[in-house]
């Protein structure tokens, strides 16, 4: 206890009380993942620059506390939150939400981002240059932060790029002795210290190009080549993959990040999607193979839906894509801090049912116009297999021609979007994320209990897409929903388990499943608190944080100081 109100008084000194939650009521948004995970924390700082990072850090480690970093806690496998309440040490949270900060440099073909930089935020710093950056809204989470996509690798939907990696960062760690290093693999000088660093840092006191440790990648420049050869019998891209951990890279908040370096992406042209419906999988498995090795040019994204996870999205995650079109995506992130904030007040009141808000939400969406392209609704009622294909203008033709003769001789059909339905068909596929997340808001399902989320890198010559489970399995589930990046043969499938269902041994049974069809999981958000690390990723983990100090547990590895 004596530490616990030490660690309290440091961080009063460090933070206004604006930045520092310990009210129970009030850290719920922080303790309680998006999808899954909630657990106890001491107290949630929220540092504001990064020498309050240092500051928050410096102080957590001299009072031996557990340090869970938080960016936009967007995550699916609740890897940004507590697990539970098993912790030998306790837990603060440290929220980068605050550290906002995009340094376009290198004339614009690269970028260092700051902890609480968001994708959407990337975007609007790129974009009078004409640039991009790795990943969009529409390939990640909404809000998602660029750091976060780093540590966890994720791969979001944009084909020719791979997973988020870079190999130039800069980050705290906590050394075998316990002590705190700031290391730096930017490739620029900064200075001696932290202090020094920091302050070069967020100031742009340096010069790129002149320091020796510059070689090293900054994405995945080989993802194009390996996503092409549809005869392997390995996936192309998934989590504790060694060929992408590296620093930052794939840490899963085993060490504390500051900046990373990107490389930027030319901003594409105007653009073309076809929409392509069938009730034959094993159609839409043919077309990718004779895309991936027909096509001059790879497509920007390939997007499938099931009919399933389109109806959950249309019924109850209308909301989402509606504010998204409305509002923007950078709308998103605030609009669920203040949801969640009436669930608080929702549940002072107790006269109100805790899902009160949801069920709000729903009867809106009941009483509102679907705000899907009429075709689009029509492809929906005649086939259960949805995919959308984006290219630039000038690689249409081709790819309209390719798709052409495929469907002349099958029982599928596809269009071309015009403006409008390619917006709403992406509006959909993005609103497939959450939907189960929505119904079981409205249902008054608990998650954590009943929701099973499965993100599965399928081998690339695999010759099926869907996760067929065997009746027994079937029969337990309630409601499921199924998308993912198909080229990629990233498979996102959820289940709602029906009342009583063991959640332990179904996982166990589906992942037997997988394992027999060579797949990897989890194929883009990281292992969390749901999967089991691989002996090279744990290894990784360990090798960054030998303490075991930061976000303990991840991987259901040991939540025991120096691993024990």
């Amino acid at each position: 206890m004596e530490k616990d109100r030490d660690i309290i008084s440091q961080l009063q000194q460090i933070l206004s009380s604006e930045q520092l939650i310990t009210n129970e009521n009030d850290k719920l948004y922080y303790t309680k993942g998006y999808r899954v995970g909630h657990g106890q924390a001491l107290a949630v700082a929220i540092p504001n620059s990064l020498l309050q990072l240092w500051q928050v850090l410096k102080a957590c480690v001299a009072c031996d506390k557990i340090i869970l970093m938080q960016a936009a806690n967007t995550g699916v496998t609740g890897g940004s939150t507590p697990d539970g309440n098993d912790y030998d040490r306790e837990v603060v949270i440290v929220s980068t939400r605050l550290i906002k900060g995009v340094q376009v440099i290198d004339d614009a073909q690269q970028v260092i981002a700051f902890p609480g930089s968001t994708l959407t935020e990337l975007e609007k710093a790129l974009k009078p240059h004409q640039k991009e950056p790795h990943s969009v809204i529409g390939s990640s989470c909404i809000g998602a932060s660029v750091i976060g996509g780093v540590c966890n690798n994720s791969g979001g939907s944009l084909i020719r790029r791979g997973p988020a990696f870079t190999e130039k960062s800069l980050f705290a760690q906590i050394n075998q002795d316990g002590s705190l290093s700031l290391v730096n693999h930017l490739g620029v000088f900064l200075g001696n210290t932290p202090e020094e660093m920091i302050a070069n840092l967020e100031k742009q006191a340096y010069t790129t190009g002149t320091e020796p440790d510059w070689d090293g990648k900054i994405w995945a420049d080989d993802y194009a080549t390996v996503i092409r050869d549809v005869e392997a019998n390995s996936p192309t891209r998934f989590n504790g993959n060694v060929q992408y951990l590296h620093d930052s890279s794939g840490s899963a908040g085993k060490v504390a990040v500051f900046a990373v370096r990107l490389s930027t992406f030319d901003r594409g042209d105007e653009t073309q999607t076809f929409y392509i419906g069938t009730n034959d999988e094993k159609e839409l498995v043919d077309l990718r193979r004779l895309l991936l090795q027909n096509l001059q040019e790879l497509p920007q994204q390939a997007e499938y839906i099931h009919r399933n996870g389109f109806d959950l999205t249309v019924k109850y995650s209308k909301h989402v894509y509606w504010a998204i079109d409305r509002l923007g995506p950078e709308s998103l992130p605030s609009l669920m801090a203040k949801k969640a904030q009436w669930d608080v007040r929702v549940k002072k009141a107790k006269f109100l049912p805790l899902n009160f808000v949801d069920k709000v939400l729903h009867q809106v969406n009941n009483l509102t116009p679907k705000r899907v392209a009429k075709r689009i609704l029509d492809y929906r009622d005649k086939f259960e297999h949805h995919l959308m294909i984006k290219t630039e203008v000038r690689y249409a033709g081709e790819l309209q021609r390719l798709l052409g003769q495929f469907f002349a001789a099958k029982s599928g059909e596809f269009f071309a979007c015009n403006e409008r339905e390619e917006k709403d068909a992406f509006l959909v596929r993005f609103g497939v994320g959450g939907c189960t997340v929505s119904y079981c808001d409205y249902m008054g399902i608990d998650a954590n209990e009943r929701l099973m989320a499965f993100d599965v890198a399928l081998r690339r010559n695999d010759d099926q897409w869907r996760i067929v489970l065997p009746p027994h399995l079937q029969a337990q589930v309630l409601e499921d929903a199924c998308c993912g990046h198909f080229f990629c043969f990233v498979n996102h499938q959820d289940y709602i388990l029906k009342p009583g269902v063991d959640p332990v041994q179904f996982k166990h049974e589906v992942l037997e499943y997988l394992d027999q069809r060579g797949a990897k999981y989890p194929a883009e958000h990281n292992v969390g608190h749901q999967y089991y690390a691989s002996n090279d990723y744990e290894q990784h983990l360990r090798q960054l944080d030998p303490t075991n100090s930061c976000n303990p547990g991840i991987g259901k590895t040991s939540k025991n100081k120096y691993w024990s």
